[in-house]
């Protein structure tokens, strides 16, 4: 009798885990609308944001250098932003159900203004968004990553 009440208990764990399903969240290049935040900072929040969200359970990140096949950069720097249609083809070809779209800019020689927003791939409604002034040193942008990724998921 306990062992079957042990399978069941343990069947039932099981499933509940098979039916939590992850999110995927596909994670753009960040946006530099007027080219001052170096390539380096660039990365740098890029980096942590698709760490940030890599790390909470239940979703998995892909980043925008995962995704060179799927938009082309030309484009992508050309426009400064991403279409709703680029924002769906995207989404159809990662599977990804919400895609990132982060923009900074230098502030004076020590800060950034980062701003990000979670956008639903179906819709194309932004689900959340959220913002930050960093400063430019790297624990400054992965604890501010880190804080607004947490924030534009919905986690406490």
């Amino acid at each position: 009798m306990k062992r079957i009440v042990l399978m069941l208990a343990m069947m039932m764990v099981s499933l509940s885990l098979v039916s939590q399903e992850v999110k995927k969240v596909a994670i753009l290049e960040t946006v530099d609308k007027d080219g001052t935040v170096s390539y380096g900072h660039k990365l740098m929040l890029r980096s942590n944001l698709a760490k940030a969200i890599t790390n909470t359970i239940g979703y998995e990140a892909y980043d925008r250098t995962d995704m060179d096949q799927i938009v082309s950069e030309q484009n992508f720097q050309r426009t400064g932003m991403v279409s709703d249609d680029q924002i769906k083809q995207i989404g159809i070809m990662t599977g990804a159900a919400y895609v990132l779209i982060a923009e900074a800019a230098k502030i004076d020689e020590d800060n950034i203004f980062v701003t990000a927003k979670i956008v639903n791939v179906e819709s194309a409604k932004t689900e959340r968004t959220d913002n930050a002034l960093m400063s430019m040193k790297a624990s400054d942008i992965q604890h501010g990553c880190e804080s607004m990724a947490y924030k534009l998921l919905g986690v406490t």
